[in-house]
């Protein structure tokens, strides 16, 4: 189990950093999928295309800040990015109605 080094943290502004140099950078990653997630699930009463969307811009919104942060890296953002469109895609494609 790795511990802390208390050492390296000399502002309040570095703790959150040292909570994925202590998890190999996957700490802050692994909680935004699995908040992303959670919010899908409390959405799905809607639907499922709302909760995914909702959610997913939601954590679009989240996911810039942690990047800019530099707590993420930006190819999560564009995760986000890529379901949105791909929703989108989904959406107008199973809207279309079908001409006899």
């Amino acid at each position: 189990m790795a511990s802390v080094n208390w050492t390296n943290v000399t502002d309040f502004g570095q703790l959150p950093s040292e909570a994925n140099n202590v998890s190999g950078g996957s700490f802050w990653v692994s909680m935004f999928f699995m908040l992303w997630i959670i919010m899908m699930l409390l959405l799905i009463n809607w639907g499922f295309e709302v909760a995914i969307l909702v959610s997913s811009f939601v954590f679009l919104v989240i996911g810039l800040l942690l990047a800019y942060t530099n707590l993420i890296a930006w190819q999560w953002v564009l995760v986000q990015v890529g379901v949105l469109v791909c929703m989108f895609f989904y959406i107008i494609w199973s809207s279309r109605k079908i001409r006899s």
